[in-house]
Formats: C-alpha cells, sequence, structure tokens
C-alpha cells in the first residue's frame, strides 16, 4: 500500500469505524464480525506463543492482517501497518490485547480474534514401544497420561516403567523420587506405566513441558536357567542383574539333590532364543561337590537335568522340557 493510500484507508477508517467506502459495523466481505472463537480455541487463549508457530489473525475490515502467519525463528511477526512485533513468550490473549491497542491507531474498536493454528514451539518426544512414537506438538498443557495418548499409547511389547526426562534449565519435574542424571544436565522420573495408564492420580497428572523426553521402557523377556530331576525344588534362577550364575548355586537354590540322584551323569544342555537345542554336555556333579572339579558358569537357556540312578529315569530326564514348577530369582534373596 502507497503512503498516499495509506493516509486515506486511515482517514476513512477513524470517522467511519471500517474500511474506506463502508458503512460503520460492514465487513471486507459480508459486513460480518470475524468468525466466532471456537470452543477449542478459547481453552488455547491461555496458550504461550513460540518461535515458527503460526497463528491465524482476523481483525474485521483488516483483510492485509487476517490470515494465518508463521512466526519467525527469532520469534517475531513482521505485520502490514504494525511493523515487526516481538510475539514469542506472549500468551494468545496478551497478543490479541497488543494487537488492539496497535489497531486503534487506524480502526475506531477494532474487532480482534487471535489463535494458534499450527504449534511448532511445544515439542515433545516419546520413545519406545508406543503407536506413533517420534516428536509431537504440546498445544498447550499436557499431562504424561495425555501425551502417552497422543502418541497412541503402549504397544503389548512396553515394559513396566515410564520415564520423563527434562533438561535442567528448564526446572525440576516436581515429583517424588526424581533425580539428577549422571551427568547433572537432566532430571530423571521413572514411574510405573500401569499407574499413569490409568489416567488419574499423581503419576498421571504429571505436567509435561516443550523439549521434554518421554521413554516408555521395553518389556524384557526372562532370562533363566532351568534346573529339572532329582533335586528337591525342580525350577528356575531369573538372572535378573548378572550374565552367570554357578551351576552351585542353582543347585543350592533347588534344595541340592534327592537321595536317588545319580549326580555323575548330570546332563546340561542349552535352548537359544527360539526355543531350539544348541548344545548338550554331560558333567560329574558328585566330583563338583566334592571339590574335585571346577564349578561351572551357567547363562540364560541354560537346563541342568539330574537324573535318577535308574537308567531309564535317566533317560526319560533327559527329555525333560524347560518348563518347571518353581522360578527363583537371583540376587532378591
Amino acid at each position: 500500500m502507497q503512503s498516499g493510500s495509506l493516509a486515506i484507508f486511515v482517514f476513512g477508517a477513524l470517522l467511519a469505524g471500517g474500511a474506506p467506502g463502508q458503512a460503520p459495523g460492514a465487513g471486507s466481505a459480508a459486513g460480518q464480525a470475524p468468525a466466532p472463537v471456537s470452543a477449542g480455541q478459547a481453552e488455547g487463549r491461555g496458550v504461550v506463543i513460540g518461535p515458527e508457530d503460526t497463528v491465524t489473525i482476523s481483525v474485521l475490515n483488516a483483510e492485509e492482517v487476517s490470515k494465518p502467519w508463521r512466526v519467525s525463528a527469532v520469534g517475531d511477526l513482521n505485520l502490514p501497518m504494525l511493523g515487526r512485533m516481538q510475539v514469542a513468550g506472549m500468551t494468545v490473549e496478551q497478543f490479541e490485547q497488543e494487537l488492539t491497542t496497535r489497531l486503534k491507531k487506524y480502526y475506531r474498536d477494532p474487532q480482534v480474534s487471535v489463535f494458534v493454528s499450527e504449534f511448532r514451539s511445544q515439542p515433545v518426544t516419546v520413545i519406545g514401544p508406543v503407536d506413533k512414537p517420534g516428536t509431537h506438538q504440546l498445544e498447550g498443557s499436557r499431562s504424561l497420561f495425555a501425551v502417552l495418548l497422543m502418541a497412541g499409547g503402549p504397544k503389548e511389547t512396553a515394559g513396566n516403567t515410564v520415564t520423563l526426562t527434562r533438561a535442567v534449565d528448564r526446572g525440576p519435574i516436581g515429583y517424588p523420587g526424581e533425580r539428577l542424571d549422571d551427568a547433572g544436565k537432566y532430571h530423571v522420573v521413572e514411574l510405573p506405566i500401569k499407574q499413569v495408564m490409568e489416567g488419574r492420580g499423581p503419576e498421571a497428572s504429571i505436567p509435561v513441558q516443550p523439549y521434554d523426553v518421554v521413554a516408555v521402557s521395553e518389556s524384557k523377556p526372562q532370562r533363566m536357567v532351568h534346573i529339572a530331576g532329582e533335586v528337591n525344588k525342580p525350577g528356575a534362577v531369573e538372572l535378573v542383574s548378572q550374565d552367570t550364575v554357578s551351576l552351585m548355586k542353582v543347585l543350592a537354590m533347588a534344595g541340592g539333590l534327592t537321595r536317588t540322584a545319580a549326580a555323575g551323569k548330570t546332563m546340561i544342555m542349552h535352548l537359544n532364543s527360539q526355543g531350539v537345542q544348541t548344545s548338550t554336555a554331560f558333567v560329574d556333579l558328585k566330583k563338583i561337590l566334592a571339590g574335585k572339579a571346577k564349578d561351572l558358569d551357567l547363562s540364560a537357556g541354560d537346563i541342568i537335568i539330574v537324573p535318577s540312578n535308574t537308567f531309564m529315569a535317566y533317560v526319560q530326564a533327559a527329555s525333560l522340557s524347560a518348563v518347571t514348577t518353581g522360578v527363583y530369582v537371583l540376587g532378591r534373596f
């Protein structure tokens, strides 16, 4: 718009309360006021505008301004007549008020409506076994439960915990049990995912901030060493905090040998993660117990079968599956 045209435009607006050549109250198209704010937009009026967000402005009789505008990376807008405005950090309501004040130089009682039509300044990252991992926009205040729903919720392969991480310079999470990471740069809190996904209670209601990271844990398969046959408590030892366990420790947790055990013919076989037998070995458990042979380290997938002192019972024991009657968790006793 040229300067002469702008002077005429401003003069007409001041006199008539509208655009030049229109009666007071006449709209640029049908003489109507800006479209009413929807319920969703009304809820977002306290939302803080950020860099690279898109704000949609509607001003009666001001087509030059009434359109979507992308906030720059440094947080400002360059609007017709009004020039550059620093808007990042303002709420929608504050921006409306500032626009209204500035537009009063050109319009009588300007009718202004603003809402954020696209968010890019409030990213939160969700990782792990969820339906839609990646970066999502908070679009205002959101709870941890709501953020997980935005990501489609946990998958069946999800573990038992969800971890919320926040940079120290963005403030604490404000939940009991939160800690600093080893480098002291992030606040971290680990929560039971079951309680979060109930959608109520303090775990579900933790407010998530832009640039937080929400990590859903993976369900880890149990790592077992099984023992069957002639022991007092057949079962399995779960490797929780270590990769191996000694044969003597497994035997002790199984209550030792029965009186009919043929310990010298003990068999150890290994099943891989697909349940396929990959190796078989025979050991003289009697010598190991007597200290005449070295103890053995066992790993997940190993199965100890202690036969009876009868040959047929031994053959039968050698064909036992890995399913046993009890689980003994290593490190929890």
